[in-house]
């Protein structure tokens, strides 16, 4: 139960922070302090601390102007030293990651006195690997060129390279830099900055030379001090798939905030998917045994290959040469795959590969495991050997030893997309999306083959890895529900209804403050080359007198040709997804205003979220249409297939839900603060027209609305 002294603690903070900024308590605000200090206070404990079934998360819908992060800090933290557990602040953007860093904890520990520590919490890939970076400037050698599991890892060094890392080391040495990618002074590509970081796969640990001054360790150190971590989802579930701990603080010791809380499913699906390229696999696996040569000639050849070259010389033979049977099996499918702005892609139904398939399959699976036996036994060779200074050359050891183990996790991360396109998906389960992507080589090997599976749920996964174990859970974004209704988060996110769910009141005057707008028409959105000139046609005149806007479409094609079409003198104030970076293109549009000049912003679904444009700066919003799925992608599908097998309706259940969460998404980039109004136009009369346009703009906040010829009055 929730002391007495623990809600006085945090109304007390919330009071002085409140008195100290010279803000107005929002009510949406304090219902949301107030859920969800009752959800996580009221979580039951045994005499341990430890966590008893029950009800432990609580899922909140809240609106731009909530004020959440203030919210979720205040009710949390106060708690969480209660109780001795830490705070893991999670978001998806690095946006929303530094504003919380440098901007709002900052604040609330100096207005509303509370006394905590926090620190950010970044990946080992954005921190320098000392011991590559003394690889990188002993050699500038071609380790991940020859190593590269896929053509965009192959790195060419040059002079300028070699500068580089230079320059590093020297700021290193002076302390003007701490290792952190983020803090070096310019923008450095991923090629380059591949060469001197590492992942766990590679890292050596304890055993390296470097690790008493390792930057990621240091960090890591640092995690495990702190009342509050800040984080993205990407690391949180890293560290749950490594089973928990591993990086972050154990789940069992954790209350979770998931901010932006709606990525979570889609960020889950795809660490849990596989994929392997045909051409590039056989390349890697072919300069296999010459490594192994090469290392075994390094460290003097004292019997450190378990087996002998010439079982991994078998096992990879045998390897390569299941992929050329797989590669002869699947070329015939190009004649019946679709193409698409990627190559040429085909799904199999339902996820069904087909018999021969499945025995192939079946037969690289033995294949590739025989070889991770191998490929492991060696890295526990190298490591046994890594304490003996007295028999073996210790850096040889550390140079070899991420080598073989980077060979070790590609061998399994094929082993594990052979063992699915095996395995046969449980009858009125989910089943996994397969599908095969054919592509042109960036070589003379042709087509390149790549095959790909993906769950179509993780509801099953984040239960089991995640809900499962954490002490408590706070998930919140402004789009979880459609009109209050949770249950397509719930199901996604694998969240039992016995938790906490609600949507919070908005602190906007919608209907005061925006027009929603459907314009007549005569062109319905499915007729694409007659939509695209209408809209080439309305454009002009529907944001004429705008100084800011923002136009929304929902695929390149479209805005590509309207970019080419449109009125000369208007796509002079536009700024295009697509030619410069979304931070730049959001920069240059407030920078022509601020200097007097119309700007309007053309982008796609990245748009829709994750920027802020308040004021004069975004007045109008344009939905080109409605943002429903795109047909051929292979998990919306095969969701979809799945669910009508079910006796289902994948277009009621999966495409109006999601199509109405964009929607949201998109709308609210309007309204940004209390002070703002403006206007929404949708150019897609399927809204008035259809049956289903109803619950669409029924999701949407409580604009006033300008459905064609009908008008809603200001007042009701």
């Amino acid at each position: 139960m929730l002391s007495d002294e623990l809600k006085e603690e945090i109304q007390a903070a919330y009071t002085r922070l409140l008195s100290e900024k010279g803000y107005k308590a929002r009510h949406c605000q304090r219902l949301m302090i107030a859920d969800i200090a009752r959800t996580i206070g009221n979580v039951e404990i045994n005499d341990e601390g430890e966590r008893l079934d029950g009800p432990n998360i609580c899922v909140l819908e809240a609106g731009t102007g909530t004020g959440k992060t203030i919210a979720y800090a205040l009710a949390a933290l106060p708690i969480a030293k209660a109780l001795g557990k830490r705070l893991v602040i999670s978001t998806a953007t690095i946006a929303l990651q530094e504003q919380i860093v440098y901007r709002d904890l900052p604040d609330i520990r100096k207005h509303a006195a509370l006394d905590f520590s926090f620190v950010l919490a970044k990946g080992r890939r954005r921190y320098l690997c000392l011991s590559r970076l003394d690889l990188a400037l002993q050699e500038m050698g071609s380790l991940n060129q020859t190593l590269a599991l896929y053509d965009d890892e192959r790195f060419d060094p040059d002079e300028s390279h070699r500068v580089l890392y230079q320059n590093m080391m020297e700021s290193l040495g002076r302390g003007e830099w701490d290792g952190d990618r983020d803090n070096w002074q310019v923008e450095i590509d991923n090629s380059t900055w591949f060469r001197v970081s590492t992942d766990h796969v590679q890292c050596t640990g304890k055993r390296c030379s470097h690790y008493e001054d390792c930057f990621f360790y240091r960090a890591r150190e640092r995690i495990h001090k702190v009342d509050c971590v800040v984080t993205n989802h990407d690391l949180v579930l890293s560290d749950i798939m490594m089973g928990g701990g591993a990086v972050l603080p154990a789940p069992e010791d954790t209350i979770y905030i998931f901010d932006e809380g709606h990525h979570l499913p889609e960020k889950a699906r795809n660490h849990f998917s596989k994929f392997l390229a045909l051409n590039s696999s056989q390349g890697w696996l072919s300069q296999i045994p010459a490594s192994l040569i090469q290392m075994t000639a390094e460290l003097q050849g004292i019997g450190i290959l378990p087996g002998g070259q010439g079982q991994f010389e078998d096992a990879v033979n045998e390897a390569i040469a299941g992929i050329e049977q797989m590669y002869a099996l699947l070329d015939p499918l190009q004649q019946d795959a679709k193409h698409d702005e990627d190559g040429w892609q085909f799904r199999f139904p339902m996820g069904v590969v087909t018999e021969a398939i499945t025995q192939l399959s079946s037969e690289l699976l033995r294949s590739f495991t025989r070889l991770s036996n191998l490929t492991d036994s060696l890295v526990s060779a190298l490591e046994e050997q890594m304490g003996d200074v007295n028999e073996f050359d210790d850096k040889s050891c550390e140079y070899w030893l991420p080598v073989i183990s980077a060979i070790v996790a590609r061998v399994e991360s094929g082993a594990g997309l052979w063992a699915n396109y095996m395995q046969i998906d449980l009858p009125g389960r989910p089943p996994f999306a397969r599908w095969i992507t054919f592509r042109e080589a960036s070589s003379q090997n042709g087509v390149e083959i790549t095959l790909s599976a993906s769950p179509i749920s993780v509801s099953d996964t984040l239960a089991e890895l995640l809900w499962s174990r954490t002490f408590a859970s706070v998930i919140t974004s402004a789009t979880l529900s459609m009109g209050g209704d949770f249950s397509r988060f719930r199901d996604q996110a694998g969240i039992s209804s016995e938790n906490y769910f609600k949507a919070l009141p908005s602190p906007f005057r919608f209907h005061e403050q925006a027009v929603l707008n459907v314009p007549a028409m005569s062109v319905d959105p499915r007729e694409v080359s007659e939509h695209t000139e209408l809209i080439c046609h309305l454009l002009p005149d529907i944001l004429k007198d705008e100084v800011g806007s923002l136009v929304l479409f929902t695929s390149w094609r479209q805005m590509l040709a309207v970019i080419d079409e449109i009125d000369s003198q208007f796509k002079e104030a536009v700024l295009s997804q697509g030619t410069l970076s979304k931070a730049e293109i959001v920069s240059q549009h407030k920078k022509r205003i601020d200097k007097g000049d119309a700007s309007c912003i053309f982008g796609l679904a990245s748009f829709a979220e994750g920027i802020d444009l308040p004021g004069k700066y975004c007045g109008h919003v344009v939905l080109t249409k409605i943002p429903f799925a795109v047909p051929d992608d292979p998990v919306g599908a095969t969701l979809s297939e799945w669910i009508e097998s079910e006796g289902g309706n994948s277009f009621e259940e999966i495409m109006i839900p999601d199509a109405a969460l964009k929607m949201v998404q998109a709308c609210g980039r309007l309204l940004r603060t209390e002070a703002d109004v403006g206007r929404i136009t949708i150019l897609d009369r399927r809204l008035v027209t259809q049956r289903y346009g109803a619950r669409l703009l029924d999701a949407l906040p409580p604009f006033r609305r300008e459905l064609g010829n009908r008008r809603e009055p200001k007042n009701g």
